[in-house]
């Protein structure tokens, strides 16, 4: 063996062997959503949210009991499973109930009161007011069942604490019952809530936590057999999409290959050349997820489909250079002389197209979606990679494998009557405007349905998200939740802007249906100072004296109320801060965080529908400042870099791979025809889509560009065939007899290897997947027929 061949078997020897150990030990995959969401608008608030609140989320188990019977049973476990999870060091505190505390001293309720709360503690303290109070509570200690009445009764006379309660018109948060337990009001369904260690977004600490949880919930699925657990929250949901997409790259690669394979045999011909072939195929392959390994955050959930987009696309490169072997072989050429006039023939077209569909996904860098840029930059590397692999490899192993005179080869049948379809300038010219009808039936309104891009971020199949949904119809709740940010460099500050929200939106309840805030638990000390000044602008000493006569005109014995009338003639003024509720075990994580050295404190909403923008405008009235934001909000900040990303990457796409085509075919007759072959393959996939109702949104319609570099390879291979032929009569015939067969074999095993995404359960490369197997076969049928027409037309 030569020195250089050495050298190079060498080379490609160490760093074979160095990408598999990257891969090995360095490749994993992301489970955070926050690369897949553009980086502005209300998408960046959402990203800020996550990476704020989402490495601490709220995990919840569902217990559920399918008869009345069972209740106590169920209210039983979840109890039993609060204290077990909160013995595994992988949870930092469970809880089946909240702390239920004593009555709240009827003067300091103001704290917690809302601008309509103490408007009605006003009036109940008028004259009219306290009697009309008085009388109702005078009604319910001569009610049956009163026992527990008269103790509450004596410390709040007047029931203050039940109007903060009862004026508040919007409800919010875990509700729980009289006991304090999280439970539905038949008491069939039950919560425990959790907050784990770690980050949910870090895979190591989710994969940790729901294996716990699952260890403990098999103890109490063998404790009480007739009850059902379900395990939710962003742990879950984290693991859960980690595992999905684990097992999508392994199923899709696997599928890709596979599929890949048999379009290659089917097409090409001669079963032997996939031993040439795929070896530096998978080598491309390995360099390329030693690429991935890198990443740093590891590998998002869209760019999983890399591996198998280089699978399909990869095998181009092998179809031409082995075609080219064969041929020599064919042509009487020594084996060994054969590889390096397959090698010098094919090197320069094959690295072109190599490049050329490198640069389209390239465009993807422009991407404002993370996700997105990283699968242009894997998909642009590998396509270069495994094409240099290729031609370095597979002409030595073709040799080796053609060591005989290979047989003549048999045109293939099906090239015929292509032939005759574009024969004459007429029938050309008519097969052309027969393929152009889908571009104009797209231009005139025939368009794909245009869906909302959060389908490709919360899989419907995951179970973590089934469990959710059954909390919500267990508890009343409905997808749609809103997050209302307030950043802020001073938490103070951020807590008093949260709290004036939180009146403004509570005085229209007729907007909403929900609303869960800080500020129902822990109103910043500021705010509890200025409803307290508000409760002492009401003179409570000199309305003391108004208590006792009302209580003795009721018929209460006002001595027995003496530490009440002692309290309001000199009012407490404690202020609290959440230190003192977050030590009595309150989940104060779930409103607050910070990011970016600011404070952020959230209200989660619950718009009812129709109202979202007078939600929107109140907002914007009280506090410009806050930000909206939620996955259900995100459709707009998707469509919005739809159309303006879509363009943007369209055109650079299409600039570099008119470049490429300028410098690979150098005549404007070929690009021309090139060019038209893209855009006729661009408005049939269109109108496929929409005929086979594939959802366009931002992952799968930025694929369109990409298809620009892909497909022009058919066009470029034939144009150059239709060259090297010359002025032959039959030209036409001989260029599709001779090219076609390559031609039809590279685009289905692209094809092939996008339709390895379907078997995917994450919706966004299924349908990435789908339009990239539209596209290749597109492309293919296109080529077929407008090359040999325009080169009909433009010969005469």
């Amino acid at each position: 063996m030569p020195l250089s061949r050495r050298l190079w078997t060498a080379l490609v020897v160490v760093v074979s062997l160095a990408a598999l150990l990257l891969v090995a030990f360095g490749l994993h995959l992301d489970p955070d959503v926050a690369g897949l969401l553009p980086q502005r608008g209300e998408a960046a608030a959402l990203r800020r949210y996550l990476s704020a609140f989402g490495g601490s989320d709220l995990s919840l188990v569902l217990i559920e009991a399918s008869s009345e019977p069972q209740v106590e049973e169920a209210a039983m476990a979840a109890h039993e499973l609060a204290v077990a999870l909160e013995k595994r060091p992988e949870v930092r505190w469970a809880r089946d109930a909240m702390p239920v505390s004593g009555s709240l001293d009827p003067w300091l309720v103001w704290r917690h009161a809302d601008e309509a709360a103490r408007a009605a503690l006003a009036e109940a303290l008028s004259d009219e007011g306290m009697r009309r109070r008085l009388r109702g509570s005078r009604d319910l200690l001569l009610s049956p069942g009163s026992s527990g009445v008269s103790e509450r009764l004596a410390e709040d006379p007047l029931r203050l604490a039940q109007l903060v309660t009862e004026r508040r018109a919007v409800g919010g948060g875990f509700a729980t019952r009289a006991d304090g337990t999280f439970a539905s009001e038949d008491g069939l369904y039950r919560l425990v809530l959790v907050l784990p260690e770690g980050g949910a977004l870090r895979g190591a600490d989710a994969r940790a936590f729901v294996t716990a949880a699952q260890e403990v919930l098999a103890e109490q699925r063998a404790a009480h057999p007739s009850l059902r657990y379900g395990l939710t929250g962003g742990h879950a949901i984290g693991a859960a999409t980690e595992a999905m997409l684990q097992t999508d790259l392994k199923l899709s690669s696997t599928a890709s290959l596979l599929l890949a394979a048999l379009a290659f045999g089917l097409t090409f011909r001669r079963l032997r050349a996939l031993l040439a072939v795929m070896p530096p195929l998978l080598l491309g392959s390995l360099w390329t997820a030693a690429l991935a390994s890198l990443m740093p955050g590891g590998l998002s959930a869209i760019a999983v489909a890399f591996m198998s987009v280089v699978i399909g696309v990869g095998v181009d490169t092998g179809v031409h250079v082995y075609a080219a072997l064969l041929e020599a072989r064919q042509a009487g050429v020594p084996p060994d002389e054969a590889a390096a006039v397959a090698r010098a023939e094919t090197q320069r077209p094959v690295l072109v197209a190599a490049a050329t569909a490198a640069v389209a996904f390239a465009a993807l860098a422009l991407s404002d979606i993370a996700a997105l840029r990283q699968l242009g930059i894997l998909c642009a590397a590998g396509e270069l990679l495994t094409a240099v692999a290729i031609v370095i490899i597979t002409p030595e192993i073709g040799a080796w494998l053609e060591r005989k005179p290979p047989p003549a080869p048999s045109p293939a049948r099906w090239t015929g009557p292509l032939v005759a379809l574009t024969r004459g300038r007429g029938r050309a010219a008519i097969c052309v405007i027969l393929l152009a009808a889908p571009a104009v039936a797209v231009a005139f309104g025939y368009a794909p349905r245009i869906s909302s891009a959060i389908v490709a971020l919360r899989p419907k199949g995951l179970a973590p998200l089934e469990v959710q949904e059954r909390i919500d119809k267990a508890f009343g709740g409905r997808p749609g939740q809103w997050v209302l940010m307030v950043a802020d460099t001073d938490e103070a500050s951020a807590r008093r802007r949260t709290d004036r929200l939180y009146e403004a939106l509570l005085a229209e309840p007729e907007h909403l249906d929900a609303i869960d805030s800080i500020s129902t638990l822990a109103p910043a000390p500021d705010t509890q100072r200025e409803r307290l000044a508000e409760r002492d602008a009401l003179d409570l000493p000199a309305r003391a004296t108004a208590l006792e006569a009302a209580l003795t005109e009721v018929g209460f014995a006002a001595s027995r109320f003496e530490p009440v009338l002692a309290a309001m003639r000199a009012p407490p003024h404690d202020v609290f801060d959440r230190g003192d509720l977050k030590e009595s075990g309150y989940m104060l994580e779930r409103y607050l965080g910070q990011d970016a050295g600011e404070v952020l404190v959230v209200t989660y909403l619950l718009p009812k529908p129709g109202f979202e923008a007078e939600v929107e405008a109140t907002v914007a009235r009280v506090d410009p400042a806050a930000v909206l934001t939620g996955y259900r909000r995100l459709d707009k900040t998707l469509r919005e870099s739809l159309t303006t990303e879509l363009p943007r990457i369209a055109l650079l796409a299409a600039a570099l791979v008119i470049g490429a085509l300028a410098f690979a075919l150098r005549r404007i007759r070929d690009v021309a025809i090139a060019i038209t072959v893209v855009a006729l393959e661009i408005g049939m996939v269109l109108a496929l889509v929409r005929a086979l109702d594939v959802p366009l949104h931002i992952y799968d319609a930025l694929v369109l560009p990409v298809l620009l570099g892909i497909t022009v390879d058919e066009a470029m291979f034939l144009l150059h065939r239709a060259r090297t032929v010359g002025d032959d009569p039959s030209f036409i015939d001989m260029t599709l007899r001779y090219e076609g067969p390559p031609v039809a074999t590279t685009a289905l095993t692209t094809a092939a290897g996008f339709a390895g995404l379907l078997l995917c359960d994450f919706d966004g490369l299924r349908h990435l997947g789908a339009m990239g197997a539209i596209g290749s076969v597109a492309g293919l049928v296109v080529a077929l027929v407008v090359v040999p027409a325009g080169l009909r037309v433009a010969r005469g």
